[in-house]
């Protein structure tokens, strides 16, 4: 099999994995639902649907802003246990053990990655446009770090912070590739469902939540997926796990 091939090979089967992971553990993507769907009741409840003026005018609700906190920490926590189901499969573990973890590298990488976002949101009230071009160059050079904590999450101790930014743009670059694509989508999706609710009756508000959240769901199970299949590139085969 070409490479070309092959990259295509374990790209689909990233896709398909990440609808797969909702029947092998249920729980992971329910993680990033539930918060996603809070978040949309207290946002009805604003009536932050009424009109695109009230949509804009109720963005940055303190109640909305609170609820939105929680959903993102419901969505890195869904992507970091869709990761771990695999890695736990890889390893004959229940999926959700700790024991196969490598913290320090975890840590490590999580981290930079943190550093990292900082300076573009210490930009963003000065200049929006210098705050997005340093984000960019920011999160480009931390994806070795991401390939770390990748790497101390399915359990391999023997990469270094040197090693990855030596040896790991291969692995970040296909973590990229194979979340990407689908990423953008189910993003696009996900901001359309909030016009597309925009003055509708309430019934068909609530279904476009419920729609919405589901999309949400997917989106995590889907980076999760990404990031191990993309670090163990050469064994993407669902049947081998």
């Amino acid at each position: 099999m070409s490479a070309m091939k092959r990259e295509l090979s374990a790209f689909l089967v990233t896709q398909r994995d990440s609808v797969l992971l909702w029947r092998l553990a249920p729980i992971v993507p329910m993680v990033a639902i539930v918060p996603e769907f809070a978040q949309h009741v207290a946002e009805v409840r604003l009536g932050m649907f009424d009109s695109l003026d009230a949509f804009r005018a109720l963005a940055m609700d303190p109640q909305r802003m609170a609820f939105g906190a929680f959903k993102i920490a419901g969505l890195m926590i869904a992507v970091v246990l869709a990761a771990l189901v695999w890695a736990n499969r890889e390893r004959g573990a229940r999926w959700w053990s700790l024991a196969g973890i490598a913290w320090k590298r975890v840590l490590i990488g999580f981290a930079i990655q943190i550093v990292a976002s900082l300076p573009g949101m210490i930009f963003t009230s000065a200049s929006p446009q210098v705050a997005t071009a340093i984000s960019a160059v920011m999160t480009v050079a931390s994806l070795p770090a991401l390939v770390l904590m990748i790497g101390g999450l399915v359990g391999d101790r023997a990469s270094g912070l040197t090693q990855v930014y030596r040896e790991g743009w291969g692995q970040a670059l296909r973590i990229v590739v194979h979340a990407g694509p689908g990423w953008l989508l189910l993003q696009a999706v996900h901001s359309w469902n909030h016009v597309a609710a925009l003055g509708r009756p309430e019934s068909l508000v609530w279904s476009l939540m419920v729609w919405d959240a589901l999309i949400v769901g997917l989106m995590a199970t889907l980076a999760g997926t990404a990031m191990h299949h993309g670090y163990r590139m050469d064994r993407p085969d669902p049947q081998a796990l």
